[in-house]
């Protein structure tokens, strides 16, 4: 065809933009030399484009002689056929890894519950300061609890207001007095503060009038 159109390898290398040795190859039918049948055929349909030939005829014969694989030679392999054992395994696979994590999330999320449940509560006690030194007989204990706790001091239970906040007296002996304020919730461990409070010199009598006028 090109040699009744009176065109040189040349002048058609020119015009297709494709290498001289890749258009004589494929006249020549020496596909060894060509690249990989994907850039092959894109090379014979614009030779036959340019020559005005028929691109359908010409792309048949070299399928005939070269096959239909586009890929790379080395990936041309025939095709495996997929056994059905292997979506059943990658099937098993995934809903094992699926029960392993809602099974961990479930035990996140419950071991989460039953810490906060079982932690001990916040208490805050505002006075006495630890370590106080005082001559007086009667001292205040108050603080802060958090909702539904409840405050013993001295193991006496004391009612909380509504806005969780407590207040107790309590008479000191004289010397060193150890006060211990507990909160805890129903189902928590308990949170125990202790409040050190020296007497230097104590009267019993003063005491206990002093605290009959604060109640």
């Amino acid at each position: 065809m090109r040699h009744v159109l009176n065109y040189t390898l040349q002048e058609m290398s020119q015009k297709t933009k494709i290498q001289k040795q890749y258009l004589q190859a494929l006249e020549k039918g020496q596909y060894h030399q060509l690249p990989e049948p994907i850039y092959t055929r894109n090379y014979l349909k614009t030779y036959v484009r340019a020559l005005g030939g028929d691109i359908s005829y010409f792309v048949e014969q070299f399928e005939k002689e070269c096959g239909t694989c586009d890929y790379l030679k080395r990936a041309c392999f025939p095709r495996q056929k997929v056994r059905p054992i292997f979506f059943l395994l990658t099937s098993k696979y995934l809903r094992s890894s699926l029960l392993v994590l809602l099974a961990f999330l479930v035990t996140s999320y419950l071991g989460f519950q039953i810490f906060s449940l079982l932690k001990p509560p916040t208490i805050l006690v505002f006075e006495p300061s630890d370590g106080l030194v005082t001559s007086d007989s009667v001292i205040t204990v108050s603080g802060q609890g958090e909702e539904g706790v409840i405050v013993s001091i001295n193991e006496t239970t004391v009612l909380l207001k509504q806005d969780g906040s407590f207040k107790s007296d309590i008479i000191l002996e004289e010397g060193l007095n150890v006060i211990s304020i507990e909160g805890a919730k129903r189902y928590s461990r308990s949170a125990t503060s202790y409040r050190r409070v020296i007497l230097e010199k104590a009267e019993l009598t003063e005491s206990v009038s002093k605290l009959s006028w604060n109640q």
